[in-house]
């Protein structure tokens, strides 16, 4: 009979700290259903675009706009082994695209 009785005491206890809490819970900001008024002054945003700037253009003389590469050919040129990867692109550095970075085997 006594560990029956600790049982109920021990309810009561939690049920009247649970309705002492209530108010506390209704005071909280996320209980409460008005929503704060916000304004805000977009008055004198103006307009992010700035003006329109001018650009100079430097004219260039046609015969040196590019340079001449010359043609090299393929065949005379050092290969790498089956099986590696090239250190540099063929594409951004075609000179040195022979050089051997990762071999597999």
């Amino acid at each position: 009979m006594a560990k029956m009785s600790s049982y109920v005491i021990g309810g009561l206890a939690v049920a009247a700290v649970m309705i002492g809490a209530l108010p506390a819970a209704q005071g909280i900001d996320a209980a409460t259903k008005q929503r704060p008024i916000v304004q805000v002054n977009r008055a004198a945003k103006g307009d992010r675009l700035g003006a329109p700037q001018t650009i100079a253009v430097k004219h260039v003389p046609a015969g040196t706009a590019r340079e001449i590469i010359p043609n090299t050919d393929p065949a005379n040129r050092p290969r790498i082994m089956d099986g590696c990867d090239p250190m540099f692109s063929p594409v951004t550095v075609p000179a040195m695209a022979h050089i051997a970075g990762r071999c597999v085997g």
